[in-house]
C-alpha cells in the first residue's frame, strides 16, 4: 500500500513538472505600449536588418581610407634555377658574387642555384583626386544609411503602435461579443420559460437558439482575430508567439481632437528626405570622381628586401625607393562613359525626390482630412451607441415583463452590439490616423 502510494505521488509530482513550462507560458504577459516599442526597437528584425545595412555602408566608407593611407605587403619567395642570367643576378643580390664567377664557362653554364627573398613593399598615395570624391560619395551614402535607419525605426514604431491598439480592439470586441452571447443565452432561457407557461411560441425559442449560435460564431471569429493581433504583435516585437500579451493601455478613453497646420510642416527635415538629399550629395560627388580620372595620379613607392640561399635567410639587403606620374590620356570611352552614367543617375536621383515631395505632401494633406473625418465619426458613433444601448435597457425590461417580443429584443441586442463595436473601431481609426500623421511628420502628437 505504501509502494502504491508512493507511485502515485511520484506521478503526480512528474506531471506537475511536465505541465508547468506550459502553465507559465500560458500566463499572460503584461505590456505597456512605450515597454512595447522598447521592445521593437531592440528585438525587431527590420530594425536589426537596417542596422546591418549601416555597418555595411560604414565598412564601404572606410575601405575608401585607401586614397590616403599606405598599402603595406610582405612576401616570401623560394626560387631555384640555372639560367644564366638569373643565376648572376641572383649571386648578385645575396652579395656572393667573387673574381671566380667572370669565368665564362660559369657564366654560360652556372648550374642550380637557389635563392630566398623575403620582401617589403609600401604604395603611399600621393594625390588621387577620383579616390577623394569616391570617399566623399561613401561617405554621403553612409549618411544616407544612417537616416534611413532612423526612418526603419520610425515606421516600426507606428506599425508597433498600430499593432498594439489592434489587439486592444480585438481584444474588447471579444468582451463585447461575451457579453452579447450572455444576453443572447439569458433571452433564450427566458423565451423558453415563457413557451412551457404558453406565452411565447416554438418559433420563438428557434429563433432565439439560432441567434444564440449565431453570436457564438462571432464570438468565435472575434477570439481568432484576436489572436492574430496577438502574434502580429509578437512579431514585430521579437517575441516567442506562443506568448499571451495583455495590453494594459486602454484603447476606450475620450480622444482630444488634434489639429496639425499643414502649412508648418517642414517636410525636408524629414528623415527619409535627408537620406534623398544624401544621395545626391553622392551622386554630385560620383560625377566629380569620374572627371577626376582625367588627371593625373602620384603615388610613392618604397621597398626592401632581403636574399639568402637559405629560407628566411637575411644575409645580404637592398631598397628601392621612387614615385609615380600616372596619366590615363585615353581609355576607350571607359572615363567619357562613366561621367555620362553619373550624370543621368544623379539626375534621376533629383527626379525622384521631387517626385516623392509631392506625394509626400499629397499624404499630409490626405491624412489631415482622415484625422477630421475620424474624429467626428467618434462623435457620431458614440451617440448612436448611447440611443441603442437605452433602447436595448427599455427592452430588456418590457420582455421579462412579457411585453414585448423575443425578436424585437434579439434586434435591439444585435444593434447595440453593432454600436459599441463601431464605437471601439471609430477610436481605433482616429489613433490609427494619429499614429500616420506622427510618422509623416516625424513627431509625437500629445492626444
Amino acid at each position: 500500500m505504501i509502494t502504491n502510494m508512493s507511485t502515485q505521488k511520484f506521478n503526480y509530482l512528474l506531471l506537475l513538472l511536465l505541465l508547468t513550462p506550459a502553465i507559465l507560458k500560458a500566463q499572460p504577459r503584461p505590456l505597456s505600449l512605450s515597454e512595447a516599442l522598447t521592445l521593437a526597437e531592440e528585438n525587431n528584425l527590420n530594425v536589426k536588418s537596417a542596422e546591418a545595412r549601416v555597418e555595411a555602408a560604414r565598412a564601404r566608407y572606410r575601405m575608401t581610407n585607401s586614397a590616403f593611407l599606405p598599402g603595406l605587403e610582405a612576401s616570401h619567395t623560394g626560387m631555384s634555377t640555372n639560367d644564366p642570367l638569373n643565376s648572376f643576378g641572383f649571386k648578385l643580390k645575396q652579395e656572393i658574387v667573387t673574381q671566380q664567377d667572370f669565368n665564362p664557362d660559369l657564366l654560360n653554364d652556372p648550374g642550380s642555384i637557389e635563392n630566398f627573398q623575403t620582401k617589403i613593399e609600401l604604395q603611399q598615395p600621393l594625390l588621387n583626386l577620383d579616390g577623394i570624391y569616391a570617399r566623399k560619395a561613401a561617405k554621403n551614402q553612409l549618411d544616407a544609411m544612417a537616416f534611413q535607419n532612423n526612418r526603419v525605426k520610425l515606421n516600426i514604431k507606428y506599425e508597433v503602435k498600430k499593432a498594439y491598439y489592434m489587439l486592444e480592439l480585438a481584444e474588447s470586441s471579444v468582451e463585447v461579443l461575451e457579453k452579447s452571447v450572455a444576453v443572447a443565452e439569458e433571452a433564450l432561457r427566458l423565451t423558453k420559460n415563457n413557451a412551457e407557461q404558453g406565452f411565447a411560441k416554438e418559433a420563438d425559442v428557434l429563433e432565439a437558439s439560432v441567434r444564440v449560435e449565431e453570436r457564438k460564431n462571432q464570438l468565435l471569429e472575434a477570439q481568432n482575430q484576436r489572436q492574430t493581433a496577438n502574434d502580429f504583435l509578437a512579431y514585430l516585437l521579437g517575441m516567442e508567439f506562443s506568448e499571451v500579451i495583455e495590453t494594459t493601455d486602454s484603447l476606450i478613453q475620450p480622444p482630444m481632437q488634434v489639429i496639425i497646420d499643414r502649412n508648418s510642416v517642414n517636410l525636408e527635415s524629414r528623415s527619409d528626405m535627408l537620406a534623398y538629399q544624401k544621395q545626391i550629395e553622392a551622386g554630385e560627388n560620383m560625377v566629380k570622381s569620374n572627371k577626376m580620372k582625367f588627371v593625373p595620379r602620384l603615388n610613392a613607392f618604397g621597398a626592401m628586401e632581403w636574399n639568402d640561399e637559405s629560407l628566411f635567410g637575411t644575409s645580404a639587403n637592398n631598397y628601392m625607393v621612387g614615385a609615380s606620374l600616372s596619366w590615363s590620356l585615353f581609355s576607350g570611352y571607359k572615363n567619357a562613359g562613366a561621367i555620362q552614367q553619373a550624370t543621368a543617375q544623379l539626375d534621376e536621383a533629383r527626379i525622384n525626390y521631387e517626385d516623392y515631395l509631392s506625394q509626400s505632401q499629397i499624404e499630409i494633406n490626405r491624412a489631415t482630412r482622415k484625422m477630421e473625418l475620424n474624429y467626428k465619426r467618434i462623435q457620431s458613433s458614440k451617440l448612436a451607441k448611447d440611443q441603442a444601448q437605452e433602447s436595448l435597457r427599455i427592452r430588456t425590461n418590457r420582455f421579462e415583463q412579457g411585453l414585448e417580443k423575443t425578436a424585437d429584443l434579439l434586434m435591439s441586442e444585435a444593434l447595440t452590439s453593432q454600436k459599441e463595436l463601431e464605437y471601439i473601431q471609430s477610436i481605433y481609426n482616429y489613433k490609427q490616423a494619429i499614429f500616420e500623421m506622427e510618422l509623416l511628420i516625424e513627431q509625437d502628437i500629445n492626444e
